[in-house]
């Protein structure tokens, strides 16, 4: 009898496929979240004027030894972002945008300056052409750009003396030239210093008068010529008469060119040092050596301590 065989039957365990998981909530959630935040500041840009604008760029650009050192709410700046530190340039405490905003002045004030060099150029040359007396005295005129500012030397000569020999009273090829240079600095808004020079002969007045009232006179007479001709008085900062102390050509200090009068158009920075040494808008002093032990802390970035704790990092 032959034995039936038994079916062979195979069993396979269902496989339900269950949900993905919740990593596609968190991801939806992060990306909810910066949109959200995209969307917040674009609404702080929107409502923000042109003066946050730019204090808010000058500090995200602050260099990052300012950050770390932190700012001091009570120094002279004026925002409410203390993302400030120290500058040796400016106050202590003072933030980064001050730093960026001196740079961007700094720039526009030494291209308004070279503008008016050469339109100081221009103008000569057409004058010359005009008048040929001022040919002589254009060489007599020097403009160089410093780090004070716009420098304008109006030199001696032997040949055509800006002043008679020990007097105050200028020339008229002097008063001409000084009223075409008027209008000219009157449209800046720079202040201005004058500095008289003398070359070192000696020169003794009546009363013991010399050579420093004589820079100092012929400055101040250059003063009153300047504003006869359009420079408001409140533009002159300074007037200030050196002597001989001074002289361009210092192997001949007798020579004329040392006789000379400096119309210095000054640069913000040069107008706030002068502001500062005569006791206005006081900064406090800090030595070099605090300076350099400032600095040599930066180098050292597990010596930085917290700007608000002092507990270092």
């Amino acid at each position: 009898m032959s034995e039936t065989r038994r079916p062979i039957v195979i069993k396979r365990p269902k496989i339900v496929k269950g949900h993905h998981g919740g990593g596609w909530k968190i991801a939806y959630a992060d990306f909810m979240t910066a949109m959200m935040a995209f969307f917040l500041v674009m609404w702080v840009i929107s409502n923000a004027s042109d003066e946050d604008l730019r204090e808010i760029s000058d500090y995200f650009g602050a260099p990052l030894e300012i950050s770390l050192l932190g700012g001091d709410r009570n120094s002279a700046s004026s925002s409410a972002i203390p993302g400030g530190g120290f500058m040796a340039e400016e106050v202590q405490g003072e933030k980064g945008a001050d730093v960026s905003r001196m740079q961007r002045q700094a720039l526009a004030e030494e291209a308004r300056f070279a503008d008016i060099r050469d339109e100081i150029d221009s103008i000569m040359s057409q004058q010359m052409r005009e008048d040929p007396s001022l040919a002589e005295l254009r060489k007599q005129l020097q403009i160089e750009l410093t780090a004070e500012g716009l420098r304008i030397q109006i030199t001696d000569s032997d040949q055509h003396p800006m002043f008679a020999l020990g007097s105050k009273q200028p020339s008229a090829q002097l008063s001409q030239l000084l009223s075409l240079l008027a209008p000219i600095l009157a449209r800046l808004p720079n202040h201005l210093s004058i500095t008289g020079h003398t070359d070192n002969r000696p020169f003794v007045g009546e009363g013991g008068y010399g050579n420093w009232e004589l820079s100092t006179d012929r400055a101040n007479v250059a003063r009153r010529v300047l504003v006869a001709h359009g420079l408001a008085v409140d533009r002159i900062v300074r007037v200030v008469g050196m002597g001989s102390r001074i002289s361009l050509d210092s192997q001949d200090p007798q020579a004329a060119v040392n006789r000379r009068i400096s119309l210095m158009v000054l640069s913000h920075t040069a107008y706030r040092d002068i502001t500062d040494s005569n006791g206005v808008n006081p900064r406090p002093a800090e030595d070099i050596d605090s300076l350099r032990a400032r600095l040599e802390q930066l180098a050292s970035p597990s010596e930085i301590r917290d700007a608000r704790t002092g507990v270092e990092s």
